[in-house]
């Protein structure tokens, strides 16, 4: 089952980055008060709580990529069963099947002039979520085509055929 983001979750960690910020602040005032007694190693604690918040991000990153890559087939799947009910020069929203829910909450389907056929996967709906496109398009190299990408214009490459960006 694929996971996407909730606003409970990300509040989870909106919240949790707030409390790594309050403690790196808090060990800092500390480190200055007790210089004396303490002094460079009243900053181990602030400074590995800042080296963590990079190694976070590494490790999400990661771990997003597991999970794509664990899906891929899955989004293979759906990606050819909705190509099929493209229709030129007009964006198609298709119906999810049951088994394919946890995989997007939108899927929308074009095909474009000069761009080919192309599905979007939209997840992370709701606010405050941040809102993900997983896009497959049918011709590799268009992927690189700014005027293909439309409002995702910045992203990640995931595969031949596979691009992901985020709002």
């Amino acid at each position: 089952m694929a996971m996407r983001p909730t606003g409970l979750r990300q509040l989870l960690v909106m919240g949790l980055l707030m409390l790594v910020l309050a403690a790196v602040l808090a060990c800092l005032i500390r480190a200055v008060r007790h210089w004396r007694d303490l002094r460079f190693a009243g900053l181990l604690a602030p400074a590995a709580l800042l080296a963590a918040m990079p190694l976070g991000v590494e490790v999400g990153a990661a771990l997003r990529t597991w999970r794509f890559e664990r899906d891929l087939p899955r989004y293979q799947a759906m990606a050819t069963w909705a190509l099929a009910r493209a229709v030129p020069g007009e964006l198609v929203d298709v119906p999810i099947p049951p088994e394919a829910r946890d995989l997007a909450y939108l899927v929308r389907v074009s095909d474009e002039p000069g761009c080919g056929r192309i599905v979007d996967f939209y997840w992370g709906v709701g606010f405050p979520v941040k809102h993900t496109a997983r896009r497959y398009v049918e011709l590799p190299r268009k992927i690189e085509d700014d005027a293909c990408r439309g409002y995702w214009a910045r992203g990640l490459r995931r595969g031949e055929h596979w691009f992901e960006a985020s709002d």
